[in-house]
């Protein structure tokens, strides 16, 4: 109990700290951004488009001592435009960075990664048909199998991505991640485009080595040296019924925050031939995974707007029965995930509710979370904060519940 009202006592100290409560302002703080853009010729046409954010969490919850101070992301990505026809993008930083895995001298370290930037994107895009067909390669973010798949980490409409760490598949959108990728990241070959209302992105990569013990339970048997297992085939297909979305970057938007009329349906998939061996390797499973999606967001009128989102995703790691992959997606399964918030535009507030429900194979129980959230917009999604509170069952332990708090405090230029 103490826990908790410490958390709470911090929480509502930021959220005044946050609105000028106590000061003595009488006119309104000027928020108003640019994007950090260099034109390269007169008339913009040419340029370097620079994007930076943090975000902040402070949490507590089940297990934890008190509440504890983290960076969830810093980031920065780069991407130039100097010609109508080919494009480059550069993004690198860090996740998850806390007290349990600062290293006192970053230049000596040894096995702690989390204090050090990584590369998450790095691509260059010709354009083959203008709107129609993009070709790109590097290590890149153009996924299947659905929408939150290719979110993105800046205008998100919850707190963080679903799956907030009270079931057992974690960050389950990224079906792959820490099985194939590079932190939901592939390198291969992709291609992009949009047919009338019709978005699609499809990509072939070079799975990540990963080699794991063979015996009775299928593990990953990818070894590029070898060549078995080394290839994966990705897409994702989107109708957008209402406004069109733009797809010149791979991230989409969480909430539009009432500025579009959005509603998109859309179906992806996810297939790695070969990449399980049972007992030797000749004996071989492949993965295929796929999902369904429909998200839509809307103004209600001038003063309220709707975001709403539904999945439904389905997981099959070969003919298995209790395959734990290590990975944050631990085995074949269902899932069921469902978000929608309300926009109070002149409060600039937005509580939302998030819910899904997990079916996996390896767990003796299903398990499934509920999340309630409230944010606070100072400058949209430029500047904002956070506050969440989630509970639900852990299928793995016997069904054990759980529960977590978290504050954000989020800003990207």
């Amino acid at each position: 109990m103490k826990k908790l009202v410490l958390f709470l006592v911090i929480a509502i100290a930021t959220l005044m700290t946050s609105t000028g409560y106590g000061q003595d302002e009488t006119t309104e703080v000027d928020h108003s951004y640019k994007p950090l853009k260099v034109n390269l010729n007169d008339d913009g046409s040419k340029y370097i488009r620079f994007i930076l954010w943090h975000q902040m969490w402070l949490e507590g919850g089940s297990g934890q001592q008190g509440p504890k101070f983290s960076i969830r992301r810093s980031r920065m990505l780069a991407y130039a435009q100097i010609s109508p026809r080919f494009l480059i993008l550069t993004h690198f930083g860090l996740n998850s960075l806390g007290a349990g895995n600062l290293t006192a001298n970053p230049n000596s370290q040894t096995d702690n990664q989390r204090s050090l930037l990584f590369l998450h994107d790095a691509w260059a895009e010709f354009m083959v048909v203008p709107e129609k067909l993009y070709i790109g390669s590097g290590l890149h973010y153009w996924n299947g199998i659905s929408r939150l798949t290719n979110q993105s980490t800046l205008n998100m409409m919850t707190l963080d991505n679903p799956g907030s760490g009270n079931g057992d598949a974690r960050l389950f959108p990224w079906n792959n991640i820490t099985t194939s990728d590079q932190f939901a990241r592939h390198l291969g070959i992709y291609a992009k485009g949009t047919l009338g209302k019709l978005g699609y992105r499809i990509s072939v990569n070079n799975a990540r080595n990963n080699i794991g013990t063979l015996g009775t339970v299928p593990s990953f048997q990818v070894d590029n040296n070898v060549g078995t297992g080394t290839w994966n085939y990705a897409g994702y297909f989107k109708y957008d019924l209402l406004d069109k979305e733009s797809d010149k970057l791979p991230y989409f938007v969480g909430s539009y925050l009432g500025s579009k009329e959005v509603f998109s349906v859309g179906a992806g998939f996810f297939h790695h031939p070969d990449a399980l061996a049972v007992n030797t390797l000749e004996e071989r499973e492949s993965i295929t995974h796929f999902a369904l999606d429909a998200f839509y967001d809307a103004p209600i009128n001038d003063k309220l707007a709707i975001n709403a989102l539904g999945a439904f995703y389905n997981y099959n790691f070969g003919d298995t029965d209790g395959f734990n992959t290590g990975g944050l997606v631990p085995s074949s399964g269902t899932i069921l995930h469902g978000q929608v918030g309300l926009l109070f535009r002149k409060a600039k507030l937005m509580p939302y509710v998030t819910y899904n429900y997990q079916d996996l194979d390896f767990t003796p129980e299903n398990s499934s979370e509920v999340g309630i959230g409230l944010n606070y917009f100072i400058n949209g999604h430029f500047a904002k904060i956070t506050a969440e509170y989630s509970t639900g069952t852990v299928g793995v332990a016997g069904a054990e519940s759980t529960n977590i708090f978290r504050i954000q405090t989020h800003i990207f230029l």
